[in-house]
């Protein structure tokens, strides 16, 4: 099963039952399940198929080069580009999410003036440095 969050992005979904803590019995339930047939099989472990060597692999040049990797949506969310709610304190900005903390953003150069930012995390405090740098 899996479920979205609000920016789309699917997530797997695992049911964990109070019985799954139980180690061993989890381990019993896990061997009675397996067929007889196959017990042999599963017990021993095979390598994968294919040689070995200390020899690192020629990468494929083709003619195509690859560009650099997209940004992930969630990067997308910059709190500095946000509107403030009328009945907020405009100085404080929103809790960022987890994944936007230690990132430096910077804002298109407006006026001649280029903003980066970065926000950190201190227990339950949130600090965004802003840097404004003539250009």
């Amino acid at each position: 099963p899996a479920t979205s969050n609000n920016m789309g992005t699917l997530n797997n979904l695992v049911t964990v039952k109070k019985s799954d803590f139980e180690v061993f019995e989890a381990l019993a339930l896990d061997s009675m399940s397996v067929p007889t047939k196959n017990k042999q099989t599963t017990e021993l472990s095979s390598s994968p198929p294919g040689d070995y060597a200390q020899d690192i692999p020629v990468r494929p040049t083709s003619g195509k080069q690859s560009g650099p990797p997209f940004l992930p949506p969630h990067l997308l969310q910059v709190i500095l580009n946000k509107d403030t709610p009328a009945h907020c304190e405009p100085t404080l900005l929103p809790e960022p999410n987890h994944v936007m903390l230690n990132h430096l953003y910077a804002l298109s150069i407006k006026d001649g003036v280029m903003v980066l930012s970065a926000t950190h995390r201190f227990r339950k405090k949130y600090v965004t440095t802003l840097l404004y740098k003539p250009i």
